[in-house]
């Protein structure tokens, strides 16, 4: 069994099997997407189809990240059969954005129901950060309290459709407890694989959800590797970020659901933190995918946040000499480096983004760019986001909105220009980093 691939007895065909026998209670049936054409190597080009039984590129490994395509035309045809295609569906949530997800449930069920909250207008934050309008994608507030839950919902899904009923994944503790979460709802058993010094609420999460956890004594790199190995030794499914090209697909709903549902005119700018390069990418292809839909007449501009202490992708941006937009897929790879990462912000603490040649190539597509704050300004924005905004956000969370100061320092933000900042995890997954902003007052004397 060559690396990156499903066991033979969980491959099938594009409609899956006739009934599910996985997990606890009988599941509903998914299929693929009619639209879904197949899958392209982002370094190569080499197109697969939809029942390739590999994760990554035959030829390019690890390094040969899968891209999910579809059949734009006949979507677009659809949308313009249906002037209401995008603004209305007859089901809630992530599904009703089916026709641009691999894969298609034929019943809800809690194991892959996620349902985010309308975009909130924050005129105060925007106020205080000299911004013509402000508005928050706010997926604190999902199942496990990250936008995670969206990549989870499709990977149980598609789990689902194969017959699978393992799903493993590596996780500095948001893709992890997100796992947890969705996997306890369907019935399915989950292995995770975390550093050592993921925070302990996150560990609460997957342990008390019953996932089979394995802390591993290393950085996140080291522990995702350690993933693959297992996962290809077992025959589980992988629920790896980058890893599991449909993954994106999920993540990409955030940008779906910001559009449609978005109060005023839509974001000239949109903010994002970046890890491994996964919801940014999901969230510069969506935009993409609506600008050929015609959904959007314009193209909002993607900007990437990392941390200082852990941002390849940003330093090469800084670096690159040429247009960022004309460098191919071995040029990316050559590009961004490998660091050791260092950062309080452990959900992007990432030392070599797997993801980086879809977010490179995506982000620059929308006229963005990748930028870096320090985390002195990503504790900050942590109070910013809860003060000005009510929105409690773990740091990772809070990296959008730091982004902001930094980005019209560099000129890529004009104060008249309406800005969009997901807001990817809640902060009561690391109260330590939130402690860190505030001072807690002593105890008075109750007869004071």
């Amino acid at each position: 069994m060559g690396p990156g691939r499903e066991p033979a007895a969980h491959r099938q065909g594009p409609h899956g099997p006739d009934h599910v026998a996985v997990g606890a209670l009988p599941l509903p049936v998914v299929t693929s997407n009619p639209l879904w054409t197949g899958c392209r190597c982002v370094v190569c080009n080499r197109v697969y189809p939809i029942d390739y039984a590999g994760f990554v590129c035959a030829d390019c490994g690890v390094d040969g990240i899968l891209d999910v395509e579809y059949d734009l035309d006949d979507l677009a045809a659809k949308a313009r059969a249906d002037s209401r295609w995008f603004a209305s569906g007859p089901v809630s949530g992530l599904w009703r954005f089916a026709d641009q997800l691999p894969v298609q449930p034929e019943a809800r069920h809690p194991g892959w129901d996620v349902a985010g909250l309308a975009p909130l207008t924050a005129p105060r934050l925007a106020q205080h950060l000299g911004l013509a309008a402000l508005i928050l994608k706010d997926d604190t507030r999902l199942p496990s309290g990250s936008l995670k839950d969206r990549a989870a919902a499709v990977a149980i899904a598609r789990a689902v459709q194969l017959g699978i009923d393992h799903i493993a994944c590596a996780s500095t503790g948001n893709a992890a407890a997100s796992l947890a979460v969705m996997a306890a709802r369907a019935g399915l058993k989950a292995s995770i694989f975390v550093p050592a010094a993921a925070p302990r609420a996150k560990l609460a999460q997957l342990l008390v959800h019953g996932s089979d956890l394995v802390r591993v004594d290393g950085t996140y790199d080291q522990t995702f590797d350690l993933s693959l190995r297992r996962i290809e030794q077992h025959g589980w499914y992988s629920r790896n970020c980058a890893h599991n090209p449909l993954l994106v697909e999920g993540k990409k709903t955030a940008i779906l659901e910001l559009v449609r549902d978005c109060p005023g005119a839509l974001p000239d700018v949109v903010m994002v933190p970046v890890g491994d390069g996964c919801i940014v990418s999901s969230v510069a292809k969506g935009l993409l995918e609506l600008h050929h839909l015609r959904i959007i007449d314009r193209l909002p501009r993607v900007i990437g946040v990392q941390a200082a202490g852990a941002a390849p992708l940003a330093s090469a941006w800084r670096d690159c000499r040429r247009d960022p937009a004309t460098l191919s897929g071995p040029g990316i790879l050559a590009a961004v480096p490998s660091i050791v990462p260092q950062t309080l912000a452990d959900s992007i603490s990432v030392g070599i983004p797997r993801n980086r040649v879809k977010a490179w190539r995506y982000v620059s597509r929308t006229g963005g760019a990748f930028l870096a704050v320090p985390d002195e300004a990503i504790t900050e924005a942590i109070g910013q986001l809860a003060r000005l905004a009510g929105v409690f956000a773990e740091p990772s969370g809070a990296a959008g909105l730091a982004g902001i100061i930094a980005a019209r320092d560099q000129g890529l933000i004009k104060g008249t220009e309406a800005v969009a900042v997901l807001v990817t995890g809640n902060g009561l997954k690391d109260v330590d980093a939130a402690l860190a902003a505030v001072t807690i007052p002593e105890p008075i004397d109750p007869a004071a």
